[in-house]
């Protein structure tokens, strides 16, 4: 019997991502900040095709036992990939000599609990990027509320999640003797506070080599 995808994105929100699986839903990335969760999760279809989908929760206290937990979790996108992220011909192809590629974005109405107004609901923005075999983590900056930390790699797609008014630089990298060595370019991200220009294109967005 399958488990249901929703059910294992929210386990994932408690153990993290996992290594890639020769069946079986794989949870590629997992991104939370604060008592905010999204998870992808890359499944082979029926009819082989593989698939993403992109899941999200929030994490709350029990009343009974006041111990924190991530609510069930609500699928806000997914459908076909167009290409294998394990496929090496596929990844050169897309990154094209580059360190990170967009692959895809998407935006989401969801309950951030950070406002109170519109029952506390944000637009919130998601790019997937395609990452070089050679970077073992993300470097995420973040520019607009200062932040710096290390995300590491366990599949070759990478959650990127931008609240209102983010503006992030993120750099792919390698351990190495004194630290971290970057991989290429920096990829610089923005999510404006208002309604997205040109109807949600997602070029008004990327502001880094491309």
């Amino acid at each position: 019997m399958r488990r249901p995808l929703a059910a294992i994105a929210r386990e994932a929100l408690s153990s993290g991502p996992t290594a890639a699986a020769a069946t079986g839903p794989v949870v590629a990335d997992v991104w939370t900040e604060d008592d905010l969760g999204f998870v992808l999760l890359v499944h082979r279809r029926d009819d082989g095709y593989l698939a993403e989908e992109l899941f999200y929760s929030l994490r709350g206290s029990d009343e009974d036992t006041e111990a924190a937990g991530w609510a069930d979790c609500d699928h806000l996108s997914g459908g076909l990939l167009g290409f294998d992220p394990a496929d090496p011909a596929a990844r050169e192809e897309i990154l094209a000599r580059r360190a990170m590629a967009v692959v895809t974005e998407s935006e989401s109405l969801v309950h951030t609990g950070r406002v109170h107004q519109d029952d506390g609901d944000e637009l919130v923005r998601v790019a997937e990027l395609l990452v070089t075999p050679e970077a073992e983590s993300l470097e995420v900056e973040n520019l607009t509320r200062p932040s710096r930390h290390i995300r590491r790699l366990s599949f070759p797609l990478a959650l990127v999640v931008l609240l209102p008014g983010d503006r992030l630089r993120i750099r792919a990298v390698r351990a190495s003797g004194t630290g971290y060595t970057a991989l290429g370019d920096d990829l610089e991200l923005a999510h404006p506070p208002g309604p997205a220009p040109d109807g949600g294109n997602p070029d008004w967005y990327l502001t880094g080599p491309q």
